[in-house]
């Protein structure tokens, strides 16, 4: 791992540091990224890991941030925040994948009669967000605590008395076995970097699909510049992101994603890069993928 130099120079000057690279970061193209002296001296890992137990318990490692937060998950000014605000950008790009929408129309009601299950649901962010729009959603996660008190959040949402989300404590693993082809979107963001078995999770969320169920990820590129901003500026400097949150081992290629679903007979329609600014918080669409990216697929019928 590449170790930035910063001993010569005070906190205040790290952070104004680390805004100037964010900033070049999104304004430059990939070629002049590729071209940085720190990158060029990274090895890049292109190791797909094919190793995964068909019997496995859970997909999902035991590290768990939502358990930490409890009862602060929805401030938006609070250690989570990053997810929360995640909504402006994953929302619009699920909701305009799955349904036109004409100026004027009613937003509350676009995605009513769509089924769609939220994998790795946490703290409901996304949850409520879809059910808002009129989809019929459910939210499964492994932390049975955490999500008694994503329940009572949404109880109390008065924009979801009559479309409350299901949550259930279950991993997608065994969720898929019960409910087979069953959604008509499976949704996971910000989750499959947390696991273990990514063919099997992969598997799993395809399993849970519908045919011609559309599918969509959100996650981080193993690239040595997403270490860096990330983990390094991310979750030691800046402090948007909790200490600890992230493994770049777990991190998983675009090439590498799109091979597994693939291999699960879905077919990606699109990819796109995206970042996040501490700043001024807020996420913006790329032209790149070194950091975050979105895909989107469509199992095959």
């Amino acid at each position: 791992m590449i170790k930035p130099r910063v001993s010569s120079h005070s906190g205040l000057e790290v952070t104004k540091m680390s805004a100037k690279l964010l900033y070049e970061l999104h304004t430059c193209s990939v070629k002049t990224l590729l071209f940085r002296r720190w990158v060029t001296n990274a090895r890049f890992s292109n190791n797909i890991h094919l190793n995964s137990k068909r019997n496995a318990h859970t997909t999902i490692e035991a590290k768990d941030y939502f358990q930490a937060n409890k009862g602060i998950q929805w401030d938006p000014e609070g250690p989570l925040k990053p997810l929360y605000t995640l909504n402006y950008l994953r929302v619009p790009y699920i909701r305009d994948s799955l349904v036109n929408v004409a100026p004027g129309e009613k937003f509350s009601t676009c995605l009513k009669g769509k089924k769609i299950l939220d994998v790795g649901c946490g703290g409901g962010f996304l949850s409520e967000a879809l059910a808002k729009l009129g989809a019929e959603v459910t939210g499964i996660d492994t932390n049975k605590e955490a999500l008694e008190h994503t329940k009572k959040h949404s109880s109390n949402n008065m924009r979801l008395a009559n479309n409350l989300p299901a949550y259930i404590p279950v991993t997608i693993e065994e969720h898929c076995k019960e409910y087979a082809e069953s959604y008509d979107v499976v949704v996971s963001s910000e989750v499959i970097d947390h696991v273990a078995q990514k063919e099997l999770f992969v598997e799993s969320c395809v399993r849970a699909a519908k045919p011609g169920a559309k599918l969509f990820f959100t996650t981080i590129n193993r690239t040595r510049l997403a270490q860096f901003v990330i983990i390094f500026c991310y979750e030691n400097i800046v402090k948007t992101i909790p200490k600890g949150a992230h493994d770049f081992n777990m991190f998983i290629k675009p090439s590498e994603l799109k091979y597994m679903l693939e291999m699960n007979d879905c077919f990606v329609e699109s990819t796109k890069g995206y970042m996040f600014y501490p700043f001024d918080p807020h996420w913006v669409w790329t032209k790149h993928k070194m950091f975050f990216y979105a895909i989107e697929a469509v199992k095959s019928n």
